[in-house]
Formats: C-alpha cells, structure tokens, sequence
C-alpha cells in the first residue's frame, strides 16, 4: 500500500478521503454477487490514497470476503467428516440390504435366483477325434482333429430342500437335465467320432496293479472280446452313453460304477441325483453366502493325498459373497475337478454402463510345483504342471482335467500329441461379475478330460 507525503494536513486527508470514498459501503451488491469490477478500483484507489490509520480504513470492510473463506473451509471440513462417516457405515449398510435381497431363503430374490437360474446355460463340448487310430495301436503318435461344438442346454433343479431351524443352513440335491441344442451345435449329434476307449483305459489302469499271470488272463480275455483300443461311437453315445461286451462284463464286476451300465461323458450328470450339499443361507451373514458345510454328509473330501486339498473352500457355484475385492480370491467347488479351486482378479472392464469384474482360472490353480498343490498328485507322482489328476474320484481310469490344447499346461503334453493349439482367447476360464452383488454376468468354464494310456507291455489292444 504506497504512503500518502507526510506534509500534507490532516483536513488535506480527510478532504481527500470524503472525495475518493463517498459512500460507507464501498462493495456494491449486485444481485447478492459483489461485483469484481468495484473491488479492481479499490484496489487501484489504494495505491495512490491510503488513509493513515486503521479506524479510516473501516468502511472497506475488510472480513466480509474472510468470513465466506471460513464458511467454505467449515463446509469441506463437515463435508469431509460426512464422507469418513458414510465409508464406516456404508459397506454394513449395503450388506444389510443384499441379506434381505440375496439371503436363499423363501420369498427372496436370493432364493429365486439359487433355485432357477434367470439365465439359459449351455454347456458346448468339443471332442478330439482321432484320425489315425491303427497307427497309434502300433506306436505312432495320435493326430487330432477338434470337432465341436456340440451343444447341450442345461436345466438346474434343486430338490429335496430342507432348512435347519434357525433358516441360516439348507440341505438339497442337485440335479441337471441336458438337452441337444442341434440349431446350436456344427452338426447332428448322430456323427460319428473315432475316440479312446476309455472302459478299457479304466481296466488296464487296475491291471497294472495285479500280477503278471492276471495280466496275462485279463489280455486273453481282451482279445476274444475283439476290444479295440479306440472306438467308432456318435456323439449322442459318447456323451449319453454306450455299452458294449466290456463295459457290460465290468459292470458285473463292479456293479453301481456306471449308471445304468452305460459309459457317457454327460451320462453321469444328465438327470442324477447323486450329490447332497449342506450350504450357509447367507441370512445371518451374507458373506457366507451359498458356502459349502459339508458335500455327501461330509465337511472335508477324500480324494486327495493331504488335508489342505480336501478341505471344502468357498460356495456350491451357484451364488457368491457379495462385494468383491480385487485383492481376495473367489472360491467355490467343482464336480468336474472333484476339489475346490479359486479365481484371481484379472480386470475391471465396462459392458455398456455396467461395471464388470473378471476372474479367471490362473496357471496356479493346476501348478503342481506349488507346494500347496502336492496333494492334488495323490499318492502317484505329478506328471506336471497344468494338469490334474482325477482317478480317484473318476471310474478309476487315468483322466485328467486342463484348460483346452494344455493352455497353461508343460509343453511336453502338446508334444506326446499333435492338434493341440493353445489360445488365451479361446481356452482361458473366465467368469465376470457385478462387483457389488457378484452376480455372474458372463461364464466361461474352460476345461478339457483327457485320458493317459499306459504303457502295459503285457496287454495288446
């Protein structure tokens, strides 16, 4: 602020202040907004005529504009504790509004939705078939082609469900009705396929075991039934079952393996009823939502070699906790792999105006080098990473679950076979959900059955 010359009077200044500020209020309100223009020229005025003291200086007013800083400052700051207030509060009152919505209990959008699925699910199946089956008999490697998909729409239905008393857990079994879905599929399910003849891969599985004089009688035995070690069967065989002299003999041995006295690859799981869950309603804690309790009356599996892998971990698939976090896994149970397995966070990406969260199936999940994944070899020795090893809990035969063409998998089994082309695109096990109810929007379970042929030097196919 420039001084005014100390020689002048004071009447000089007091003249000179009623001519340069006639008026007490020098903001002018124009409309409740004080106008910038009068505020540039106090400012231009009190460069060349500053009164002297500070009683004179009085009818700027000076903390008019500091009281609307302190005004706003007190409006963030009670903005601010408002924000911390809501993330406290918030998350306990979402939860609270899922349980009543997504608890599976009666009248409830979780019950609904666990009970029948709104959306259509197609299970789509491709099969390896074999172009050189003579060859291989004799040693040669096998070449595969990939035909499919054949596809099969699923229908889920829940029965026999029971509640405890305090409605937190329910009881049910499961059972799945397939239908072909010919307009769906690259052809008729009538085609024939040329594929291992798995009955008999279960048998030399178990003769392996047994002395060189039974192999030797089970080899005759083979051959006056004239099995092959491949079959010419349509996809409808392979998939809801077939039987032959074999599978019919064996079924006597051991009656109850196969339904039916048939072998399919679906037949299994096409209208049966041989799986009883226990699950948490989610009506106490909805967290817990759809968690398994036990499965066929027990709390821990036992296929597996240690404790860690045949513990039962996350939900029956069907619903999962809400409000994912990118940082924590997504477990659940498998039949197909006969474990629990999880899912990582791969990325947040929009469809439309909805959010999206992708999980996938990581290369952990079947990496047997990872100690905590030993178990899943059995008692046998792990035949390397990206496969598992399912011949405990699958007809006793050598089967094995991957991602399709061994994505993820050792390179040696592209190599003992030729076909096999490996995309991420195409054979990675991806599912999306709404991050806030982890409804499942989009589902792609990639997986492969494979079958490993011994080499039994006693038996001739």
């Amino acid at each position: 602020m420039a001084n005014i010359d100390d020689k002048e009077s004071t009447e000089s200044k007091r003249r000179l202040i009623e001519r340069s500020y006639p008026s007490n209020d020098i903001f002018k309100e124009k409309g409740g907004i004080t106008s910038l223009q009068f505020h540039k020229d106090d400012d231009q005025k009190s460069h060349n005529d500053s009164p002297d003291t500070l009683s004179e200086m009085s009818p700027f007013k000076p903390f008019r504009t500091n009281c609307k800083c302190s005004v706003c400052f007190i409006l963030s700051f009670l903005g601010l504790i408002l924000g911390i207030i809501l993330l406290v509060l918030l998350d306990p009152l979402v939860n609270n509004i899922l349980a009543q919505k997504m608890a599976i209990v009666q009248n409830r959008e979780g019950r609904r939705f666990w009970q029948n699925p709104p959306a259509t699910i197609h299970r789509k199946m491709y099969i390896w078939h074999c172009t050189n089956p003579i060859a291989v008999k004799n040693g040669a490697i096998p070449e595969l082609v990939e035909r499919g998909p054949y596809v099969y729409r699923e229908e889920w239905n829940r029965s026999s469900i029971t509640y405890n008393d305090g409605l937190d857990r329910l009881s049910y079994i499961p059972s799945t009705t397939l239908y072909f879905d010919r307009n769906q599929s690259i052809g008729p399910d009538d085609e024939y396929v040329s594929v291992i003849n798995v009955p008999l891969m279960a048998m030399a599985y178990e003769v392996q075991f047994y002395s060189k004089e039974m192999q030797e009688g089970i080899n005759f035995f083979i051959e006056l039934l004239e099995t092959q070690l491949f079959v010419n069967v349509t996809v409808k065989q392979l998939m809801e079952g077939y039987t032959d002299a074999l599978i019919e003999i064996a079924s006597k041995v051991k009656p109850g393996v196969l339904k039916d006295d048939k072998f399919g690859i679906l037949q299994a799981r096409n209208t049966s009823y041989y799986q009883n869950f226990t699950i948490q309603t989610g009506i106490n804690d909805i967290t817990q939502v759809a968690k398994i309790i036990t499965f066929n009356g027990v709390s821990t599996l036992n296929y597996w070699s240690t404790p860690q892998a045949n513990m039962l971990n996350g939900t029956d698939g069907s619903l999962f906790p809400p409000n994912l976090k990118k940082d924590k896994k997504v477990y659940s149970y498998s039949a197909d792999m006969c474990r629990s397995y999880y899912l990582s966070f791969l990325r947040e990406r929009k469809d439309g105006y909805v959010t999206l969260y992708d999980y996938h199936l990581s290369a952990d999940v079947f990496n047997m080098s990872r100690e905590e994944n030993r178990g899943f070899c059995g008692h046998d020795p792990c035949l390397g990473d990206g496969v598992l090893n399912i011949s405990t809990c699958y007809l006793g035969v050598w089967g094995f679950i991957s991602s399709p063409h061994f994505f993820q998998a050792d390179e040696k089994f592209r190599q003992d076979v030729h076909g096999m082309q490996p995309n991420k695109n195409k054979h990675a096990f991806i599912m999306s959900f709404d991050p806030v109810t982890s409804v499942p929007f989009d589902v792609n379970v990639r997986l492969q059955l494979s079958f490993y042929m011994p080499n039994i030097k006693t038996l001739e196919f």
